[in-house]
């Protein structure tokens, strides 16, 4: 008998403790836990699904702007931001699974800007969704007028940036004239170019140079090649670059901040940069994007400076656009920024030096 009162009080202390378990549980989707935006499972399943994808997150930037519209879309949108992995097809069967899932609106920075047709194709056969496309802007005339519900999101179109990048060096060169090693009075450049296929590529590397020569600077451009906007890919190039050219390099121009601090890290190696601006040997490096990563480069004088996308407000853009679409409004109502004739809000460039540090890093904020 006494056997038997033990095991039914084993059985119910069990029973008991198992219960207290699952009240603390903070699995599945009844628990504490939050998801995209910061809000509650609870809540996010009730909201409208924003179907966001980025080209690749081995580019910095665009992950900050996948960051900055996971962080605008709370209480707004649930969405979740797929890496498109640079490869088109990747990109298209993750569309068409945003769209099964009931998405409302598509946001995309295509792998591929000639996949814009196909892609706007899906989105009217599911009912005429939003699409919008951003930073890589698609520039084949007629693309986004053939749909109504077509929209682009990117910075400052033509130079994407260069100019302000060029200029920064034309202001180095007459502030410095230590930077003229060689006394030629020609700047001994090497330029690291983007993925060839990006829109904004050929035209920085076009603009930086235009904008040195107009201001009567000479360029010997003793290198150019793409680094793919990669910062390994960068330093690798960076690498065969300093051990041809060592000293004669007066300044290494890259097309966005990920290949500059490969570059960086390649000459750091080589003994240049190492104690900023104090170096024994130095090279002034410049780049584009103004990430975090890169602000702290600018700071300690390893690097020149950098040129500010703004990435948090391009997402809150493309959040915003997207939220006055769904609900029947124009793309553009309750901003700042208005439509151009390309149906693209353009996000300004900005300089950044030691100087305004804050700016850009005021962007980073939460």
């Amino acid at each position: 008998m006494k056997k038997k009162v033990l095991s039914v009080l084993l059985c119910a202390a069990m029973i008991l403790s198992l219960t207290a378990c699952g009240g603390n549980s903070t699995g599945g989707t009844t628990g504490g836990g939050t998801e995209e935006g910061g809000q509650k499972p609870t809540e996010t399943a009730k909201l409208p699904i924003l179907g966001a994808g980025i080209y690749s997150a081995s580019d910095n930037f665009n992950s900050y702007i996948g960051k900055s519209i996971v962080n605008a879309s709370g209480g707004i949108f649930k969405t979740n931001i797929e890496d498109g992995q640079n490869d088109q097809s990747t990109q298209t069967n993750q569309v068409d699974t945003m769209i099964a899932k009931g998405a409302k609106v598509i946001a995309l920075s295509v792998c591929d800007t000639t996949a814009a047709p196909a892609l706007i194709e899906k989105v009217k056969a599911a009912g005429n969704l939003p699409i919008i496309f951003f930073n890589k802007e698609i520039t084949e005339k007629g693309v986004i007028d053939s749909y109504e519900n077509a929209y682009q999101v990117t910075s400052t179109g033509g130079d994407y940036g260069a100019a302000i990048e060029g200029q920064m060096i034309v202001d180095a060169w007459k502030a410095n004239p230590n930077m003229d090693k060689n006394g030629d009075g020609k700047l001994q450049m090497v330029n690291l170019m983007g993925d060839p296929g990006h829109t904004a590529s050929q035209p920085r590397a076009d603009y930086v140079k235009s904008t040195i020569k107009d201001a009567g600077i000479d360029i010997d451009l003793l290198a150019e090649d793409t680094g793919m906007w990669v910062t390994a890919t960068a330093k690798d190039k960076m690498d065969a670059w300093i051990s041809k050219y060592g000293d004669e390099i007066e300044c290494i121009v890259a097309a966005n901040d990920a290949m500059a601090l490969g570059a960086l890290t390649s000459i750091e190696a080589a003994g240049y940069n190492t104690n900023g601006t104090e170096s024994k040997k130095y090279i002034p490096i410049i780049g584009i994007d103004a990430l975090p990563e890169m602000l702290d480069k600018i700071e300690s004088g390893e690097v020149m400076g950098s040129v500010l996308q703004d990435a948090k407000t391009q997402g809150q853009i493309i959040v915003k656009m997207a939220e006055n679409l769904i609900n029947g409004k124009d793309a553009s109502d309750g901003m700042d920024f208005k439509l151009d004739e390309a149906k693209a809000i353009r996000v300004p460039y900005k300089a950044i030096t030691k100087d305004n540090l804050d700016v850009a890093k005021s962007t980073y904020a939460k």
